[in-house]
């Protein structure tokens, strides 16, 4: 039986406005911390593209990522009306060269303030919908109807739902149902037999394998899989294969 290969989808580097105990910033370290957790490849964005300011934190994660080829680097964007961010076909050109093939959003009045819907974000989506581009949210940075509202309206946009909680069943569950590019990472959703029931649902190929490192710990991401009620297949899917598809299927 082939070892289950772990590729994480949430990762973060650089200081954050608020560090938890027993956590580090450095790339050096989130590296050390993979190689002891065993996870061989991971996406990264830094900090400073959502705490400050992302064109500059964009930069700052390419420059920091460049010597480790098994890092790949998730951008943080914003709608382009007031200039301070580029159009969406030149994001397009810059992605492409510098082989971005994630992004982020935090449009929320606590981090970058911005509406999510058609009206200011329209554009953007209908880039990231064409190129397949998968989309990272945090759950807290949206609204239930604004996911439901957005992917109705770009119905091939791949999100990826990022930091869920246990109580989430009601509303992910119609959601899933509704939108087959739907995602669920893994680490948030801490519900006894919730990994076997999505699987049971949805099928495994809806999950994709994340830590949040370094403000949770790998060793429990991995811990959820591994002991998960599912078969040897399912669980490789998860922890790795189901992005490498989603990545494998983004077209700059």
């Amino acid at each position: 039986m082939d070892a289950i290969k772990y590729f994480d989808c949430n990762c973060i580097v650089g200081r954050r406005t608020v560090m938890n105990a027993c956590s580090f910033y450095n790339i050096n370290d989130l590296v050390r911390k993979m190689n002891y957790y065993g996870i061989e490849r991971a996406m990264v964005y830094h900090s400073m593209a959502k705490d400050y300011c992302p064109t500059i934190g964009n930069q700052m994660l390419l420059d920091e990522i460049q010597d480790f080829p098994f890092l790949y680097g998730v951008w943080v964007v914003l709608p382009h009306h007031t200039g301070e961010f580029p159009e969406p076909s030149e994001l397009r050109r810059q992605m492409r060269e510098k082989n971005i093939k994630a992004v982020r959003m935090f449009p929320s009045s606590a981090d970058q303030k911005y509406s999510f819907s058609e009206w200011c974000c329209g554009d953007l989506f209908e880039m990231l919908e064409q190129c397949r581009v998968p989309l990272m949210l945090d759950l807290s940075q949206i609204t239930w109807n604004e996911l439901h509202e957005t992917m109705s309206a770009h119905p091939e946009l791949r999100v990826i739902l990022t930091n869920l909680h246990y109580s989430v069943g009601r509303n992910i569950y119609p959601l899933l149902k509704k939108f087959e590019h739907l995602y669920v990472e893994t680490i948030g959703y801490k519900v006894f037999n919730g990994i076997e029931e999505l699987c049971g649902r949805y099928g495994a190929e809806r999950l994709i394998f994340g830590s949040n490192t370094p403000i949770y710990s790998g060793g429990a991401a991995i811990g959820m899989i591994s002991y998960a009620q599912i078969s040897h297949e399912e669980k490789c899917r998860i922890a790795g294969g189901n992005l490498e598809k989603l990545l494998g299927g983004v077209s700059l």
